[in-house]
Order: C-alpha cells, then sequence, then structure tokens
C-alpha cells in the first residue's frame, strides 16, 4: 500500500486512521488496485461506488502531486523514513507531510519539546528563548508548535544558537498559522530544521487538530520541558500523551514572587505529578540525561 493508497482511504468518508492501521497491518507494502480499494472499503462495512472511489483516488493523487511540487515530503507510516520514535506511539500518523530537512527527528534521542502558554509573562518568554538556545548548544533539537508565546521563544532561542527545531502544525502546509509566525517558519526551514503536519494540505486548523497534534510533540521527543502553563488548555493536552508515551517531563520551577500569575498555576500541578524541577542550565544537562 503506498501514501496514494493511504490518502484515498483517509479521504474516504468514515474510516479512520486506527482502521486504516489495521488495514495496513493485512495488506502491508502491496501494490493495490482501485478494486482492492473498494472491496478492502466494503469489507469493513463501509459502503462506496466505484465512482466515490475514483473521486478520492484522483484526490489523493492531486494532493501528493501538489506537495511534490511544493517541495514537501510525504512520508507514509511504512516508509524507512517516518521518526522511529513515531512508530511506538498510540494512533500514530499514517502520513506526515513534511517541508525541510528532517533527519534530525528521526530518532526520539536526538530531540526534546518545549512547550507552554501563548500568553506567557516576559520572564516566561525569555525562558523559553533560554531553554530552547541551550538545547541548541548541547546539538538537541527542539520540537514545539510555532504558536505564539512559549513555542515562539523556544523556536527562536534555537535558531539564535544554530540548531534545528521542528515545528508541528495543526493544519495543511499550505499556510502557516498564526500568519505573524510566517517568517519564523521560513527561517526554520533555512536553518535546517522543518515543518511537520499530518494534515492535508488546504485543511484549515480547528480545535481537535490542536490536540491531535500535541500527541506528535511528545511522540518526536525524548521528553519535553514545560515554560509556563495553566491549569487547562494544550500544554496539558501535550504532558497528558507524554505521559501516556512514557515520556520523561521537566518543568520550569519559579521563584515564589511569580505564584500569582495564572499562567504558572499549571505549573505547580505537573511538579506534583513528579515532572523534573528544572531552575538552572544543570537542571537541564540532568534532564537530558535522564531522558536517553
Amino acid at each position: 500500500m503506498n501514501n496514494i493508497d493511504m490518502a484515498a482511504l483517509l479521504l474516504t468518508a468514515g474510516i479512520r486512521r486506527k482502521k486504516v492501521h489495521k488495514i495496513l497491518s493485512h495488506y502491508g507494502e502491496n501494490e493495490l488496485t482501485i478494486n482492492d480499494l473498494k472491496e478492502i472499503i466494503h469489507s469493513n462495512f463501509f459502503k462506496i461506488t466505484l465512482s466515490q472511489l475514483h473521486h478520492f483516488y484522483e484526490k489523493s493523487k492531486r494532493i501528493i502531486d501538489w506537495a511534490e511540487k511544493a517541495h514537501i515530503d510525504v512520508v507514509d507510516f511504512q516508509h524507512p523514513r517516518y521518526p522511529l520514535s513515531l512508530r511506538g506511539i498510540e494512533d500514530p500518523p499514517l502520513l506526515l507531510f513534511i517541508k525541510g530537512e528532517y533527519g534530525f527527528i528521526r530518532k526520539e534521542e536526538n530531540c526534546v519539546g518545549v512547550i507552554g502558554t501563548r500568553e506567557p509573562t516576559d520572564y516566561g518568554k525569555e525562558i523559553a528563548k533560554m531553554v530552547g538556545g541551550y538545547l541548541a548548544k548541547k546539538n538537541v533539537g527542539v520540537v514545539s508548535g510555532l504558536a505564539l508565546g512559549c513555542d515562539t521563544g523556544a523556536h527562536l532561542g534555537c535558531l539564535k544558537n544554530k540548531g534545528r527545531t521542528a515545528a508541528v502544525l495543526a493544519h495543511g502546509l499550505d499556510m502557516i498559522y498564526p500568519k505573524e509566525n510566517r517568517n519564523l517558519a521560513e527561517e526554520i526551514i533555512a536553518s535546517g530544521g522543518c515543518l511537520i503536519s499530518e494534515y492535508f494540505p488546504f485543511e484549515k486548523p480547528k480545535n481537535y487538530s490542536f490536540i491531535e497534534r500535541d500527541r506528535i510533540q511528545s511522540g518526536l521527543s525524548k521528553g519535553i520541558i514545560v515554560i509556563e502553563t495553566e491549569e487547562t488548555g494544550g500544554t496539558m493536552h501535550t504532558v497528558n500523551f507524554a505521559r501516556k508515551q512514557k515520556k520523561k517531563i521537566g518543568c520550569m520551577k519559579y521563584p515564589k514572587t511569580f505564584n500569582k500569575y495564572s499562567t504558572l498555576k499549571g505549573n505547580e500541578t505537573i511538579l506534583n505529578m513528579n515532572a523534573v524541577p528544572i531552575k538552572n542550565y544543570k537542571d537541564i544537562d540532568d534532564f537530558i540525561k535522564a531522558s536517553n
């Protein structure tokens, strides 16, 4: 089954990733005809006409063709360049659209996720840059989500120190969200990093897609470091995914004078979950070693 076959199945209404994974485990790398796909879909209790399947198949070919022309690699679950660390997570992406150089993310031991709120304190913004920059100096890739706030700081700190960083996006790679980070996205690619998404080109960001992409951020990383977070929100989703994936979790521990800020309430919660408290560079060094 090639990436066009996988895309066609994913485009077929009602067929979820887990079902396609089950189909994939049965058919493996065998080349399939469109009639094969029709029989597969029917055997899994989904009704579809040959005309409808032709539509999805042709659409999948157009998507793959567009990606290639846009210099976007389409890496399916069976491909040898598929990141090893994602293979073992629950509900791994079937297809990855990747723009830029991604050799550094193919093994989880090369990367640490740096995450946090979109509205950190000014101090938190600087901490995000510091953590991203220090990881770069240690030749550790930085994985984040290109969001405003902590994500932006982590990417910028990494780039400033000649590191490589990966941004996991919650939409198709035909666009950049938020638009304020278009230049940052270009800089990430120009500096040897990459943009990654499991979503087809021209898919807009949705509330659920931001949650889904969080499992990829933690999945690509040997551990995650939380900069600042409220008690609810996207950062907590990533933390929960990291716990399920048995990844090391580190969390910035701030001076007590910062306790009044709501964007730090989640830090206390995470630290109470036995996350590794991080206060200085030595703590980051210890975190990197413990995550290996």
